[in-house]
């Protein structure tokens, strides 16, 4: 019994804080947040590739159902077959609306597409449930015959059919 006591009393020392030093080892953690680093996702749908996502750094919201893409990331889209890839965006930065389906990219965004042309932006969203990108931002656009500048953009995911909203001008480039 006498050994039960002193045992007793040795846990309640051992548990108080006497000089505050377990508040130095607090944490408070967001609950339902991953972080991940060097992300390389892919999604499928139907059993076929729709997207790769490549990214330095990735905050995944679990409560809400959003992802937060910094340091850098890039986005292939697939054919409808999952075969070959059929556009590409990159950016500084972006956000997945996971439930509506929509990714936005932010700062010094470039998206290309398989006949060679290239886009350049501040800001796109793709609706992956409509099939559609678009802007309401300034945009350059390199064809291999022209650039093409003007305010707003929509297009088809693949980025092969585009008209910009509000076009300022081209400029032809030659042979």
């Amino acid at each position: 019994m006498r050994w039960t006591w002193i045992g007793f009393v040795f846990a309640l020392n051992a548990c108080s804080d006497q000089h505050g030093s377990v508040e130095r080892f607090k944490i408070n953690p967001e609950i339902g947040v991953d972080r991940m680093e060097q992300v390389d996702l892919w999604f499928y749908q139907s059993g076929f590739e729709k997207a790769h996502v490549r990214a330095g750094a990735m905050l995944w919201y679990r409560i809400g159902n959003r992802m937060e893409m910094e340091d850098g990331f890039k986005v292939d889209i697939y054919d409808s077959q999952g075969r070959k890839v059929i556009s590409r965006i990159s950016a500084q930065r972006g956000t997945r609306d996971v439930a509506k389906a929509l990714l936005e990219a932010k700062g010094s965004v470039v998206a290309n597409n398989l006949a060679g042309d290239t886009l350049f932006t501040e800001q796109l969203f793709l609706d992956e449930k409509a099939g559609r990108v678009y802007t309401s931002a300034p945009v350059r656009i390199r064809t291999p015959g022209e650039w093409l500048v003007g305010d707003g953009l929509e297009a088809n995911r693949d980025l092969s059919v585009y008209r910009i909203l509000r076009l300022k001008g081209n400029v032809h480039l030659g042979s």
